[in-house]
């Protein structure tokens, strides 16, 4: 893959224009809707989430793996595309029934009517539906040299969505199913332009996968299912503690908070674009790579954090007056977004290498902090929640170096050659 400035700049600056688009989307929201109903729409956000995260999470990373040893073999390419599907069919039919009804039981104990949650989940599962045959592929289109294409594309979606945003307000229609009826939209417009797109990539080969490849595919899904069914249950946990103890404005105040820490995804785009594919082949000096990347994805987070802990009124202002006397918890979730997106970083480039035999460790170390947090943190309150949810970074930092080392061990990575020395 072509790794150019250029390239980054320009793929940066369509993914900062739809990055402003879904910022400024999620801030009309968060004013727009009574903190009652924004309590529930951040239960409905979260749960998108999981369902990205676990229908789409390990297949994603299956098929990177393929297209990285396959491309620019267009029939390799298309065997691979045709096994990712196959195999996603078959994780979102495991995962897909727990997720609806763990989304039953949040909306329920947060106070949802009986009639709104069954029109929530109908929503749910079609956001599910359009996002299998509007995502996933789009890894091709990364191998291809067209992710400036796709970010124009995702561009264009979030401003219509802001678009028809504005067009409930003048309409006086704002609700929580309105608003998760325009991320439907999100969704679903993606779908004709990216099939089209990879089809033209794959020069029209649509070719089924053979069996060993459909499970090579399957076998790294369902080793990740584990880890991803984890970090699901690390914001599902987070937003039980809420709704069990808190009240409604620490809910919304959570959601509403994470509405700011939005403004640094456009620089997680570029990694998972560039910087991953970059990173698929090398073999020698990853550890050095990995934490130069590293650095470099914890720079957005600090500047926030200096933000917030400079002038928290001018971020709170975003968010409207409901939240103005919130400036403890956006300090913390600017620290918070501050560790966890430098160490997410390190978990994209090495999990889209394959390597996740130690995400175990990961889930038994946030196992026991579900368990022991909640007796020395507070969260109940939306500081405390964000305080629980960082602590399971350290699980997931000694996974990490576990892969590395495991991978060491296993002759996948090399130490950087030293360089010549003069005679």
């Amino acid at each position: 893959m072509r790794f150019s400035p250029a390239n980054v700049g320009s793929f940066l600056a369509s993914a900062v224009t739809a990055q402003a688009a879904a910022a400024v989307a999620g801030l009309l929201l968060v004013r727009w809707m009574p903190v009652e109903d924004y309590a529930l729409y951040t239960i409905a956000v979260t749960v998108i989430g999981a369902i990205t995260l676990l229908t789409r999470g390990g297949v994603r990373l299956g098929l990177a793996a393929l297209l990285a040893k396959a491309w620019p073999d267009r029939e390799a390419a298309a065997e691979a595309v045709d096994a990712a599907m196959r195999v996603r069919l078959l994780v979102s039919a495991l995962t897909m029934p727990p997720i609806l009804a763990l989304a039953w039981f949040l909306l329920d104990r947060a106070g949802a009517s009986g009639l709104l949650i069954p029109a929530v989940l109908a929503i749910l599962f079609a956001i599910w539906l359009a996002d299998t045959y509007g995502a996933v592929i789009d890894q091709v289109l990364y191998f291809d040299r067209k992710a400036p294409r796709v970010q124009a594309l995702d561009s264009g979606i979030a401003w219509a969505r802001l678009a028809l945003i504005g067009g409930l307000r003048l309409a006086g229609a704002v609700s929580m199913l309105a608003a998760l009826a325009t991320s439907l939209f999100q969704s679903a417009a993606r779908i004709p332009a990216m099939r089209h797109w990879v089809s033209q990539a794959l020069d029209g080969q649509r070719r089924r996968a053979p069996a060993e490849l459909v499970g090579t595919v399957q076998k790294v899904a369902l080793r990740q299912i584990p880890v991803d069914l984890f970090v699901a249950l690390q914001t599902q946990a987070t937003i039980f503690y809420l709704t069990q103890n808190g009240g409604g404005i620490e809910l919304a105040t959570y959601g509403a908070l994470a509405r700011i820490a939005q403004l640094l995804a456009p620089f997680n785009a570029v990694i998972l674009a560039y910087f991953v594919p970059h990173f698929a082949k090398v073999t020698e000096g990853v550890a050095k790579r990995v934490l130069g990347y590293v650095l470099i994805g914890a720079v957005p987070g600090i500047g926030l954090f200096a933000i917030a802990l400079a002038a928290p009124q001018a971020l709170l202002f975003f968010i409207g007056p409901a939240y103005a006397g919130q400036t403890w918890p956006l300090l913390v979730c600017a620290g918070m977004v501050a560790v966890v997106s430098a160490i997410e970083v390190a978990v994209s480039l090495i999990s889209h290498r394959g390597w996740n035999r130690w995400g175990w460790v990961r889930i038994v170390f946030g196992l026991a902090w579900i368990g022991v947090a909640p007796g020395f943190i507070p969260v109940h309150t939306a500081a405390g929640a964000y305080l629980f949810y960082c602590g399971f970074s350290i699980g997931t930092v000694i996974a990490l170096m576990l892969e590395l080392r495991s991978a060491h061990l296993a002759g996948e990575i090399r130490p950087a050659r030293a360089a010549p020395s003069g005679v």
